[in-house]
């Protein structure tokens, strides 16, 4: 059984993963592309959960080329 965890569960996911790759050296590129990246797909988005899934995308894919488990 799936489950589908609510806005503020993945805003909270999002804020602690963004918190660890700005704090990583390693990942500063990256995160600069992240943000740039949220500023231009933001204004597209209208609903916050679509908002807040794209961003933890990107994020797992921040976490994939860190190659962290």
């Amino acid at each position: 059984m799936a489950v589908t965890p609510d806005l503020a569960e993945l805003e909270a996911t999002i804020a602690r993963m963004e918190a660890r790759f700005d704090a990583d050296l390693c990942a500063s590129g990256l995160m600069a592309s992240y943000r740039d990246l949220c500023a231009r797909f933001d204004p597209d988005l209208v609903d916050p959960r679509d908002i807040a899934l794209s961003r933890a995308a990107a994020l797992m894919m921040i976490k994939y080329q860190l190659g962290e488990p």
